[in-house]
This record gives C-alpha cells, structure tokens and sequence, in this order.
C-alpha cells in the first residue's frame, strides 16, 4: 500500500506547484486600443479576434477613448470596430501591444 502512496503523492504535489506559479505559464497578453478622437460621436463596440477567428473580447468606447483588454491569446489578434478600419497586432506576454482606431488609411 505505502509503494502505491508515494507515487501518487509525488504527482500531487508537482501538479500543485506547477499550479502555484512554479513552471506555471500564462499563455495571454494584453491589448490597449484607443478609438481615434477624429471618429464620429457616438460609442464604438471594439472587439478583439483571435488568429482562429473567434472573439476574445470586447467593450465599448468612445472617439478619445481607450479600452484595456487582458486575457487575450497570444500571437496574431485583430482589432475591429463598426465602421472603423481594422488593425491586425501580434499578443505577446512581454508588453502590452498598443492599438489606434481610425476612419482613415484602411486598406482593402
């Protein structure tokens, strides 16, 4: 019976620690996006998407404003907006990639 407690106890306790923060690893990153001053005057819904096309995130902000999205995957993310040009940006865990909204230099 004790053979089978040690290995078992062993396994716990490496899950606990690599849960703890111990080796653990956080696979997201932030994005900061600022709704240009120069859009229209009303609120804009800023979503996030992730590389694989599904929606990370989203808030609402107005011209002049900036919104702070954490939780985001890492690697490719776009940033889009209503009738605002899209913004494509990379998510790493180093920095906070920074993004800007506008209605203007939209490529097709």
């Amino acid at each position: 019976m004790l053979r089978r407690v040690v290995p078992v106890f062993v396994l716990g306790l490496a899950a606990v620690l690599t849960l703890a923060g111990c080796g653990a690893h956080d696979s997201t990153g932030q994005v900061s996006v600022t709704v240009s001053a120069n859009a229209a005057d009303h609120p804009y819904e800023v979503k996030v998407f992730a590389s694989t096309g599904k929606l990370s995130e989203h808030q609402r902000v107005f011209p002049g404003g900036t919104a702070n999205f954490a939780g985001v995957p890492l690697g490719e993310v776009t940033v889009r907006a209503n009738e605002l040009c899209p913004q494509k940006t990379t998510v790493s865990n180093d920095e906070v990639a920074a993004v800007t909204l506008t209605t203007t230099g939209c490529r097709s």
